[in-house]
C-alpha cells in the first residue's frame, strides 16, 4: 500500500523562529517512533512505531515522501532492518516480518520467539533476531524453497543467556582468521551482564565475556585489532580479544548507563544517560572529547562527514564537530524524547516518542562558524530546560530495554 504525505505533514521548506533548520514535520505515525534505519545506499528510510506499523520514506525526494505503510503486526514495532529489496521488522508480538519494498506486502512471518523481539541483524543469507525470551534465532532470508509453517525457516537457536538478549553483532571470518566457522561469528549481549560469541555454523557458544555488572546495550567491533567492545548499564566500555576472550582495556569516564556506541576509523563514540557523548582513541583507550550541552540521556549517535549527531531525551538533536567537540547546530522542535537519528547528505532525520519524524537541513554549517565563539557554551545557556516533564522522563526510561 503506497501513501503520499498529506498537506499537513509537509513542513515549510524554510521555517522561521524556533525551528530555523526544519524542513518537514511528518505526522503520519499515530504513536511514538521507536526505531529507524537507512538502506545501505541511504535512499530509503524506515521507521517503526507504537502504532504497530512501519513506514518507508524516500530520503532523496524533496520534500521527503512516504512510499508505503507496512501493516500486519499485532504489537508495537521494536526494530527494523533493510536488505536488498526487503524490509524486516520485529515486534512486541514476538514475530519478525519480511516485506517487499515495491508493494509494501508482507512476504513472510517468522514465528518461534515467545517474547518481544529486541534487535534484528541481516548477514549473508541469514536474519538474526534477539528477544526478551533469552534466546537468539537465525532464520533463512530466502524462503522460496521451504514453508515457514513447517518450522524450517529457523535454522539455529542460540541458547545460554539467562536473561533477555539485546545487541547483536556479526563478524564474517575468512581463511586468514585461522578458524573454520562457516558463516562467521555471532556476538550477543544480554541483560545477564555478559556477551557471548557463537559459531553460526554449529550454533555452539565459543566464549563468554564476563566483567560487566549491569546489562549490555552496545556491541562494536574493531576489525583491525580483532577487538570486541561492550558497553551498558554500568557506564563502562570494555575491550576483549575476540578469539581468546581475554579482557584488554576498560574505558571509564561515563557516569551513567551507556545506550549507544559506534566506531569510526580509529575512534569510538559513545552516548550515555550522564547527559554526554564521548570520543575515545581505540589505540590507547583514552577519552579525547566530551560532547556537552545535553539535558538528558543521549540515546542515539551518528558520525557523518566529520560531524557527530546526537539524539537526546531532552527532545533536541545536536550536531558537533567530531574532532573539536564544538557544538555547531541544535535542532529543536520535538515535544518528547528523540530516540533515533539518521543522516544523509544535507539532511538529518529524527524520530521521537512524540510520534513525529522531522527532517532538518544540515547545509551551511561551515558558513556559521564564528572565530572565538564557543557554541557549546552558548547552547547550554539558550537550551536550558527547567525541568523534564513526566512524559519525557518516562519515555527515556523506556530506552533501557532491561527495565521494561
Amino acid at each position: 500500500m503506497g501513501c503520499r504525505p498529506s498537506k499537513g505533514s509537509i513542513g515549510s521548506q524554510k521555517s522561521k523562529g524556533k525551528q530555523p533548520h526544519l524542513l518537514q514535520e511528518i505526522k503520519d505515525h499515530k504513536g511514538g517512533i521507536n526505531c529507524m534505519v537507512l538502506s545501505d545506499d541511504g535512499s530509503l528510510l524506515v521507521t517503526g512505531s507504537d502504532d504497530k506499523t512501519a513506514r518507508m520514506f524516500s530520503t532523496l525526494s524533496d520534500p521527503t515522501e512516504c512510499l508505503g505503510v507496512l501493516e500486519g503486526h499485532t504489537g508495537y514495532i521494536t526494530c527494523c532492518a533493510v536488505r536488498e529489496q526487503f524490509v524486516l521488522t520485529g515486534s512486541s508480538d514476538s514475530t519478525v516480518r519480511k516485506w517487499f519494498i515495491a508493494t509494501a506486502e508482507c512476504t513472510a512471518i517468522y514465528t518461534g520467539h515467545n517474547s518481544r523481539i529486541s534487535r534484528l541483524l541481516c548477514a549473508g543469507q541469514l536474519i538474526f533476531s534477539s528477544s526478551s525470551d533469552h534466546t537468539v534465532r537465525a532464520w533463512l532470508f530466502d524462503l522460496k524453497e521451504i514453508s515457514d509453517e513447517q518450522g524450517e525457516a529457523c535454522i539455529k537457536i542460540f541458547e545460554g543467556h539467562s536473561k533477555g538478549t539485546y545487541p547483536l553483532l556479526h563478524i564474517p571470518m575468512d581463511e586468514n582468521a585461522g578458524l573454520d566457522l562457516g558463516a562467521g561469528i555471532l556476538v550477543t549481549g544480554s541483560a545477564d551482564c555478559t556477551a557471548r560469541t557463537w559459531s553460526v555454523d554449529s550454533g555452539l557458544c565459543l566464549k563468554i565475556f564476563r566483567g560487566h555488572t549491569a546489562p549490555l546495550n552496545c556491541l562494536v567491533y574493531d576489525d583491525q585489532k580483532q577487538l570486541l567492545y561492550t558497553a551498558g548499564g554500568d557506564g563502562l566500555i570494555r575491550s576483549w580479544n575476540l578469539m581468546t576472550g581475554e579482557s584488554m582495556k576498560t574505558l571509564s569516564g561515563h557516569e551513567g548507563p551507556i545506550f549507544c556506541a559506534l566506531i569510526y576509523k580509529r575512534m569510538l563514540f559513545s552516548g550515555s544517560s550522564d547527559k554526554s557523548a564521548r570520543s575515545w582513541v581505540l589505540e590507547f583507550g583514552e577519552c579525547t572529547r566530551i560532547y556537552r550541552g545535553h539535558r538528558h540521556t543521549v540515546s542515539s549517535i551518528r558520525h557523518f562527514d566529520g560531524m557527530l549527531y546526537t539524539g537526546c531525551g531532552d527532545a533536541v538533536a545536536r550536531m558537533f564537530e567530531a574532532k573539536s567537540g564544538t557544538l555547531k547546530r541544535s535542532f529543536k522542535g520535538h515535544e518528547n524524547a528523540i530516540v533515533c537519528v539518521e543522516v544523509v547528505p544535507g539532511k538529518l532525520f529524527t524520530g521521537s516518542y512524540d510520534g513525529t519524524l522531522r527532517v532538518w537541513t544540515t547545509a551551511g554549517v561551515k558558513d556559521e562558524t564564528v572565530f572565538g565563539t564557543d557554541y557549546a557554551d552558548r547552547d547550554s545557556k539558550d537550551d536550558e530546560i527547567e525541568e523534564d516533564s513526566e512524559e519525557v522522563q518516562k519515555a527515556v526510561k523506556s530506552l533501557d530495554p532491561y527495565l521494561t
